[in-house]
């Protein structure tokens, strides 16, 4: 887990690294002034000049190492199949950002996270605690890995336009509108124009309710245990969000509610002055799906535990 955590650290700092230096984390000030409605600047320290790129780059290596130093000897215990998942992580996760691929910039960015965090994270983490793995760690582990994807994807549908202006190619891009208008369609004289359905919309709807598919179709199919059903407690989170995206699409900057049940929000009074609140709820309920559906993933697999001591 701690080795996990320090990679997470190095990819997430070489994902700015490299945007900094490809020069495509999107000037948000800019944008702004023109009239694009966006969140906020990425890696404020290194635009700021906080912080060097050198000295971010030696940051990124040493998260680096001291995740290697964690996995040696589990590498040394289970053998070279845990490499194979390393290294892949690794190359698909410099490569990220990194040239000359820049995965990330190809609307193919939610993809890789998805399958770092998801199906390569589980597996690898099965291997590493158990020495193998099960069709079961693959479901469960890509429910995860879609809730991860949901959080980069409602981040990126909130920042479609400004996304756009600034030449950055997400998810979003690859199923929405190529202009931020939907693009109607040629009818005959005398029928109502019909406007195309919005793919960022669609794949929304899937994306928040897969995790849930994956877990039922687990249970039916992959021996994932019964009692992994209380993951769908999640349920009224997701949906409140779902809502919440739609109210979006129908007026973006429109007033928010923040609801006591919604989860943990830092900073909300200072968000709430600084006019993001209307990013920054939606984005925060996001992540706080994933930490629920976690959450009752972790107690399903107690309750689990004990069924079957009980049976013994």
């Amino acid at each position: 887990m701690i080795g996990v955590a320090f990679a997470h650290l190095s990819l997430n700092l070489f994902d700015d690294y490299f945007d900094y230096k490809n020069a495509q984390q999107g000037d948000r000030g800019a944008l702004e002034r023109e009239g694009f409605r966006a969140r906020t600047v990425k890696c404020p320290d290194l635009q700021n000049g906080t912080v060097t790129p050198k000295q971010w780059l030696l940051a990124c290596i040493i998260f680096g190492l001291i995740a290697c130093a964690f996995g040696l000897p589990i590498l040394i215990i289970r053998g070279i199949r845990i490499l194979f998942i390393v290294l892949a992580v690794a190359v698909i996760g410099i490569f990220y950002s990194a040239p000359p691929l820049k995965l990330g910039y190809h609307g193919l960015g939610e993809i890789i996270i998805g399958l770092i965090f998801g199906p390569a994270l589980g597996i690898g983490m099965s291997i590493a605690a158990a020495g193998e793995f099960h069709a079961s760690e693959v479901f469960l582990s890509s429910a995860i890995g879609v809730l991860v994807v949901n959080i980069l994807y409602v981040h990126s549908v909130m920042d479609y336009a400004a996304d756009q202006k600034a030449g950055k190619k997400t998810l979003a891009w690859l199923v929405g509108p190529k202009k931020e208008e939907l693009v109607e369609e040629t009818v005959a004289e005398g029928e109502e124009p019909k406007k195309k359905a919005d793919g960022r919309y669609v794949a929304l709807g899937i994306i928040n309710f897969l995790p849930y598919l994956l877990v039922i179709a687990g249970i039916i199919f992959a021996r994932v245990s019964a009692q992994y059903i209380i993951c769908i407690l999640a349920l009224p989170w997701t949906v409140a969000l779902y809502v919440s995206m739609w109210m979006f699409k129908i007026n973006p900057f429109g007033p928010v509610e923040k609801k006591w049940w919604y989860g943990s929000f830092p900073l909300w009074d200072q968000i709430v002055e600084n006019k993001i609140d209307w990013f920054m709820l939606r984005w925060y309920l996001a992540q706080n799906i994933s930490t629920v559906f976690s959450i009752l993933c972790i107690l399903s697999a107690i309750i689990d535990m004990m069924v079957k001591m009980m049976s013994l």
